[in-house]
This record gives C-alpha cells, structure tokens and sequence, in this order.
C-alpha cells in the first residue's frame, strides 16, 4: 500500500475502528469582551494609525501592569489576555486580535530562528518561533516579539496567513498532547493543523513522530518524506529519516540522507559559526576564519558573526582585520548590550597601538 497524504491524515492504525474526539471550536484569534474594553480604555480611535498602533505598544509591552509572562503551553489569543500568559505564539495572537479591533493593520510573521547544535536528541519534534509585523505610515515597520531581547532581524521572516498561524495553533497543541502520551487528541490537532495549511512542514514531522510512537516506522517515514515533499530544506525531517532508516538497518538510505544534511548544514550561516565556535576551542583559527567569512557573507548585518571574525583575527595576530571586523559588528548590532561590549574590545585594541 502506498502511505500518501490522505493514508497518512485518514491514519487507519492510529485510529483503529475508534473515533477521534470533537475539538473544542476555539478561534485563535477570537476577541472576548474584556479584550475589547482593554481597547477602548487604552486607545484613541481618532488617532492615526501610527498613533493608535503606539498606545497600544505603550499598553501591551510598555506598561509593567500588564505583566504577561512566558508560559510554554499554547493558548487562545483570549485565554492568553486572561492568564497573562503565553508563549510566542499566544503572545503573537493577541497582539494581533488586540491590534485588528484597534483598527491597527498587524499580520503574523515566521522566524527562521537557528536551532541549537549542541543539543543532542534521538529525535525531533518541530515547532516554529512566531511574531507579529504592524507596518508603520511613517516610519519603520514595528516588529512585536515576545522576547525582543532576543529577536534578530538578521534572522529570515515571512508574512503569513491566519490559517497557516491557526496551523502553528493546531501543531503546537498536538505537541502537547503527544507529550502527554493522548495519541487520538494528538492526532485529531495534527489534522486540523494540516486541514488549514497542507503545506505546514511541521505538522507533517509532528504527525511522524507520532506515528513512530505507536509503533509505526514506515509511517513515520512517509509522513516525514510528505513533510519533505513540501518542505525540501526541512532539515528536521531529513534528520529523524536518518535516523529511523539507520535504525532499521537500511544503511546506505541513511548515508544518502546524513550526506544531504550535511551538505543543507554546510549551506547554513548559523550552522557554520557554531562549527567556527567549535574550532576556536580546538586550536584551530584559521578554520574558525573560513567558516566565519563564509557567515558573514550570506549574514553581512548579523554582529555575532562579524565580532567573532574580529576575534578570530586577533587569536591569529592580526590586530588591523580584528579592529575593522569589530567595528562592523558595533555598527551593525542592534543590542545595546553588545554594543557596548563590542566598543569596549575595540577601545582596548585601540589603546595597544598599530597592529
């Protein structure tokens, strides 16, 4: 039998003669009556837009009293505004509900955050960061994250749908029920999140975790090769394939497909300074150096890069690139933090004399 999509989401051995259970109708961007008084009390419908999307900046991120904190659990846009809690996709939502009833135009993004390569796992799920984007009239367009700290606007984002954030919703929900070892829960979110956009690579790998799960590794293959099929950089479901076809002995497959990660790593910026960071503390500079020049030009605006160049030329003696690299960082780095530390090496450097 051939496991296409619709085997996959019909999901016969997951299923097994039972029923799935009705998911509650929840709108992720759904407004309830608090919401909209927190509205009406904090903005000024005859503002401008750019004046109407400030109050409610102010009111939302400036004002302590508002107090939302970091929860990894995944709510509602009206669940989040009533626990004060959220994660960055429930934070996302109701920015964006609380902006649209402004009358503030506010959009959902995708952000290519980096993974961490030092984390070793035997397998993946996937989930993905979210924020928001409200373009300005008159100025730069605001980009609204639940950590700004640790946003980067060197990282790749896109504009996307409501249905494609309702399937981040969806997904996210799954990985929830999935953890909690609910399989027809966690398969009833995976299809609801593929139902509002099939083209959603993470459902897909999340779908073949579960299956894998169960019990089941040649679907947990063909979910993860439909994740491919619609996602072919998804360097997360060529991982688990590996590793599932080196499991189960199909050795040359596996080299084929460790073989195509390494080459999508190779290609990969941040994948490339975290190979930089490694041969520094190895000894070897002028690796670190071809690794980091690489970086910087696919990343030119990234700081990390840019200063860890600057060092690396300064562990091999060259006091002259070490000084010009750490001044591009400087000028690039949007933190204030590191631009400060970044203005403190140079000043030293500066201090020692020509290089």
């Amino acid at each position: 039998m051939t496991i296409d999509a619709a085997v996959l989401l019909a999901a016969a051995p997951l299923v097994a003669g039972g029923e799935l259970p009705p998911l509650p109708e929840d709108d992720l961007l759904a407004l309830d009556e608090p919401m909209r008084r927190f509205v009406a009390g904090h903005i000024d419908r005859g503002r401008t837009h750019d004046g109407r999307l400030a109050q409610l900046l102010a009111a939302v991120i400036g004002d302590a009293k508002f107090g939302i904190v970091y929860n990894e659990r995944t709510h509602t846009a009206a669940e989040a505004f009533r626990r004060r809690e959220a994660n960055c996709l429930s934070f996302t939502a109701m920015f964006v509900a609380l902006a649209r009833e402004a009358g503030v135009e506010a959009s959902f993004q995708e952000v290519d955050v980096p993974p961490d390569w030092t984390l070793g796992t035997d397998l993946f799920v996937l989930n993905r960061h979210v924020n928001a984007l409200a373009p300005s009239r008159s100025g730069p367009d605001r980009v609204v994250d639940f950590d700004m700290a640790d946003f980067r606007a060197a990282y790749d984002r896109r504009v996307i749908p409501d249905s494609r954030a309702r399937a981040h919703y969806h997904s996210n929900l799954g990985v929830e029920r999935l953890q909690a070892g609910e399989v027809l829960p966690a398969l009833a979110h995976f299809r609801r999140a593929l139902a509002e956009d099939a083209t959603f690579a993470p459902a897909w790998v999340n779908l073949g975790v579960l299956y894998l799960r169960e019990g089941h590794p040649d679907w947990a293959r063909a979910a993860w090769w439909q994740a491919v099929a619609v996602a072919p950089d998804e360097d997360v479901a060529i991982s688990n394939l590996e590793r599932s076809y080196r499991q189960a002995g199909r050795v040359a497959e596996a080299d084929a497909l460790l073989e195509r990660i390494r080459q999508f790593r190779q290609g990969n910026p941040y994948y490339r300074y975290h190979l930089a960071q490694r041969a520094l503390e190895e000894g070897d500079v002028d690796g670190a150096i071809a690794h980091l020049r690489f970086a910087v030009r696919e990343k030119p605006m990234e700081d990390r890069f840019l200063a860890l160049l600057g060092l690396s030329y300064l562990r091999r003696g060259d006091v002259d690139r070490a000084r010009r690299w750490l001044a591009q960082a400087e000028a690039v780095a949007e933190d204030a933090g590191a631009r400060e530390r970044y203005h403190g090496k140079l000043e030293r450097l500066r201090r020692s004399g020509p290089g």
